[in-house]
């Protein structure tokens, strides 16, 4: 007796998903590369470092506001013009 599983295709992530994630992982590999240079005393430009490390996490900080806002306006619209609403990953 064959149990066949069946896997449902994966959706594709929207861009601004994608954006998000990127963003997320470019401000922790930097923020974990200071720190690790900070431990071995090889971080000449600490000062420098510290205003990198702010403003990629002031842009994940940015880019996840915009994107939950994305997400509110797209189900305030599709609920208020009686649409179904859609994650932009269906046709």
């Amino acid at each position: 007796m064959k149990i066949i599983i069946e896997k449902k295709p994966r959706k594709k992530w929207q861009f601004s998903k994608c954006w998000l994630a990127a963003c997320i992982v470019i401000s922790l590999i930097f923020t974990a590369a200071s720190y690790i240079l900070a431990a071995y005393d090889k971080n000449p430009v600490a000062e420098l470092s510290a205003s990198v490390i702010e403003a990629l996490w002031g842009a994940s900080g940015t880019s996840f506001v915009g994107y939950a806002l994305q997400n509110c306006v797209r189900a305030f619209t599709s609920s208020k013009f009686g649409l179904p609403a859609k994650n932009g990953n269906e046709e």
